[in-house]
């Protein structure tokens, strides 16, 4: 009874964040099987509204700031994403293994900057390679990611939208003592393209889902990161752009950026390290 209860609950708290676009009632809600033998509840696309055949996300889940600078296809994601890798990011540090950068801007959002974060793993370091797949797993979903992120206080994948998109609920721990838990809903999508792996998510507008009092609401303006590899090496390229609702000089945020970035790669490679 407690288990029915605990369901509709959430299937109520889901239906608002689609309502939007969705008319729902119980039972309506699919179950598919993704490429890792996770099953997940999946909405029936006949139920969104989204800009044309090839759109991965429904419109309403579209910001209006992002809505007229990224396609949001497949191909359009990409292509951004290669766009951003071709911008000149003026370097805050480099030691062959880890380059942080950061503009002050993005098309997006001219008020924050936007980070990025290029990392080198060899493949030396591991007992047993990983491959992409299961690094990204590691990244994506829940049942990996809390065992090794503690920056991570309540990872949840919500619902499907279709097979590699999803809708995502997030609250990160308190950072650098002055930040306190921050909650995200944000759309995301995995695009494995030409040999390399795509993840991308930002923030769904805060139309589309209630407001919690007991979290502080963030923004995700956008959340990159694309994997590669050769015969020798992991390459990681990632871009964050976030807004945490808090006036931070960009200097404090660029004195503990490295130690953040440092920690999160001990804490990761440690995981991908043991995982067989």
């Amino acid at each position: 009874m407690e288990e029915e209860e605990d369901s509709d609950k959430e299937d109520s708290f889901i239906k608002k964040i689609f309502s939007c676009c969705i008319e729902k009632k119980r039972g309506e809600l699919e179950i598919i099987q993704d490429e890792t033998d996770r099953d997940y509840r999946i909405f029936s696309k006949s139920k969104m509204i989204f800009e044309n055949d090839l759109s991965v996300f429904p419109t309403n889940m579209i910001r209006p700031e992002e809505k007229n600078k990224i396609i949001f296809t497949k191909d359009g994601i990409v292509e951004y994403i290669k766009n951003l890798q071709e911008l000149v990011f003026p370097v805050i540090y480099n030691d062959n293994s880890i380059k942080l950068s950061k503009r002050n801007y993005s098309d997006i959002d001219e008020k924050l900057p936007l980070i990025r974060c290029e990392i080198i793993k060899h493949k030396i370091y591991f007992t047993e390679v990983p491959t992409i797949q299961e690094m990204i797993n590691a990244i994506r979903y829940p049942e990996s990611r809390k065992k090794w992120d503690k920056n991570v206080k309540e990872y949840k994948i919500l619902g499907k939208i279709k097979k590699d998109a999803e809708i995502v609920r997030t609250v990160t721990s308190k950072q650098l003592s002055v930040i306190p838990e921050k909650e995200f809903y944000d759309k995301r999508i995995g695009i494995f393209k030409d040999n390399i792996y795509y993840l991308f998510s930002s923030s769904i507008p805060n139309i589309n889902y209630p407001v919690n009092n007991n979290y502080d609401r963030a923004k995700n303006i956008m959340s990159i990161m694309v994997i590669k590899e050769d015969d020798d090496n992991f390459y990681i390229d990632c871009f964050n752009q976030i807004d945490v609702n808090i006036n931070l000089p960009i200097e404090f945020i660029e004195a503990n950026l490295l130690n953040k970035v440092n920690t999160f790669c001990d804490k990761y490679f440690e995981f991908l390290n043991i995982l067989k």
